[in-house]
């Protein structure tokens, strides 16, 4: 079982550092039909969908990928705890 436990811990790590990524290339104009930059919103979408259903942008500035990673990162530390118990 830790075995387990262990990938998903990385999986997630994977998935927060994509969702960073999403975050800083999105200040820059990069042509939306690039099959990498495609392929990343493939992956990071299903996540950040939901959250954007219930938390509107405030101020033009949209909280998703914060409240993602948060989110994320708290799953994450309950997989750790499982870890080291």
């Amino acid at each position: 079982m830790p075995l387990l436990f262990t990938i998903a811990y990385y999986a997630l790590d994977a998935v927060i550092y994509l969702l960073v990524a999403v975050a800083i290339l999105s200040w820059f104009p990069i042509d939306p039909r690039n099959r990498w930059i495609r392929l990343l919103h493939t992956i990071t979408e299903p996540i950040l969908h939901p959250i954007r259903a219930i938390v509107p942008p405030i101020g033009g500035f949209s909280l998703d990928i914060l409240i993602a990673v948060l989110l994320l990162g708290l799953i994450q530390r309950v997989f750790l705890r499982a870890l080291t118990s």
